[in-house]
């Protein structure tokens, strides 16, 4: 699997990513049989893949989804039970258990893992291949899109949501960051373009842009966003109407890092800074991003310095 993300690496803003499918298996009461359920899972999040710990420590007064702590490394990591979350019975027969697999992920610069009971294949997909959640389930639920590959839905497991959950801190609260900068006289009739998959994290990023000052045109892909931006670019506004895009990653669609390559790629876009804002700022995704052009990449909990780098990328971009 390492070699295969190494390709994927090399070949920034392809609209590409790596799922890597897992499994839960549950009991209905009213099958014969136990269920399997099939999940995916961004191969840039994932650290490794474990077996389930000889040891581990339960937490007080956690999630009950967690299942305790364990060492790796000299790392304590958290172990949450995927299969709880959702609400299901396991099954917990010895011939199941064997198969069981931890998948120890890094979200937001910390380190998660999850309890899965088994791991499949790695595909090589389109993000415009993932589609959101209905809209019936989409507020509530714990996935952030749908992907059929090989005659199999496979369903794209919200894990940024799960953490914020489980570890208050990995919240975002645009109430709660003051406001350092503030947009200019000229700034204010321009738009600052957001583009993000959920729904909660565009509200909070756009209070707190409009907070400082700035218009706001927020989509949920960043195909929606490039086809306004790609509108206000042929009627020539450019110049009078974009200010900056601040765009997630990891977006049905297209993801954030072909965004950032489209708008690079047009002369029209030159003093118009794209921001990565991503659960996902690691090593590796942050090389992406500087292959791709992005003025700054910002993890996800730092809504307070949005500002701040707003204004410094748009001081660098027009002197």
């Amino acid at each position: 699997m390492a070699g295969s993300r190494t390709g994927i690496l090399l070949e920034s803003g392809t609209n590409e990513l790596e799922v890597i499918t897992l499994y839960l298996q549950w009991l209905d009461p009213a099958a014969a049989a136990p269920i399997q359920t099939s999940y995916g899972i961004n191969a840039a999040k994932v650290r490794e893949l474990v077996a389930m710990p000889a040891e581990l420590t339960e937490v007080p007064e956690s999630h009950p989804s967690v299942r305790g702590v364990f060492l790796l490394r000299n790392r304590t990591i958290p172990l949450i039970d995927l299969c709880h979350w959702f609400g299901y019975t396991p099954d917990t027969s010895p011939e199941a258990k064997a198969k069981w697999v931890v998948v120890v992920s890094e979200i937001n610069g910390k380190l998660f893992s999850f309890i899965s009971h088994g791991v499949d294949k790695v595909y090589r997909i389109s993000w415009n291949q993932i589609m959101p959640p209905p809209d019936v389930i989409a507020s509530k639920s714990s996935l952030t899109g749908m992907c059929l590959v090989n005659n199999q839905i496979i369903q794209m497991i919200d894990f940024e949501k799960i953490c914020a959950d489980i570890d208050p801190s990995m919240a975002m609260d645009d109430a709660s960051h003051a406001i350092q900068d503030q947009a200019t006289a000229e700034q204010t009739d321009k738009y600052v373009v957001i583009a993000d998959d959920s729904a909660m994290i565009r509200d909070q990023i756009s209070r707190t842009l409009e907070r400082a000052g700035y218009k706001v045109k927020a989509f949920q892909d960043g195909q929606s966003a490039w086809d306004f931006l790609e509108q206000t670019m042929a009627a020539g506004e450019i110049e009078g109407q974009i200010l900056g895009v601040v765009s997630d990653i990891e977006m049905p669609r297209m993801d954030g890092h072909h965004l950032c390559l489209r708008i690079k790629q047009q002369p029209a876009f030159d003093k118009v800074p794209v921001m990565l804002f991503s659960s996902l700022i690691n090593d590796q995704a942050r090389h992406k991003g500087e292959k791709v052009g992005a003025d700054d990449q910002i993890t996800k909990p730092e809504l307070g310095a949005l500002v701040q780098r707003l204004q410094a990328c748009l001081r660098r971009l027009n002197p």
